[in-house]
């Protein structure tokens, strides 16, 4: 756990010399998924997608945070997006 919390540390650091970077967003909502900090990582992998809107791990993660917030419809979408864009890569999440 502690782990994690360090590297948000990081991530948050990292965001300020690099706003525009998908993959520090992504790896921050991951962090805090794993931290269960279901609301705050959908926030991070939502601004991963900002950044770059076709960002596969970002909608996967976010669509775990989306489930274990119960929003499931939500969830769906996402990982139907990421199917659409990486169909060979996809987890089968239905």
């Amino acid at each position: 756990m502690q782990q994690h919390e360090e590297a948000i540390e990081k991530f948050r650091e990292a965001v300020k010399q690099t706003p525009e970077n998908a993959e520090i967003w992504c790896s921050w909502g991951v962090a805090l998924v794993e931290l269960q900090q279901f609301e705050e990582a959908v926030e991070k992998f939502q601004k991963a997608l900002k950044v770059e809107p076709d960002f596969v791990p970002a909608l996967y993660g976010c669509g775990i945070a989306l489930i274990a917030l119960g929003r499931k419809e939500e969830a769906s979408e996402k990982f139907k997006k990421a199917k659409e864009i990486a169909p060979d890569s996809a987890e089968d999440s239905s």
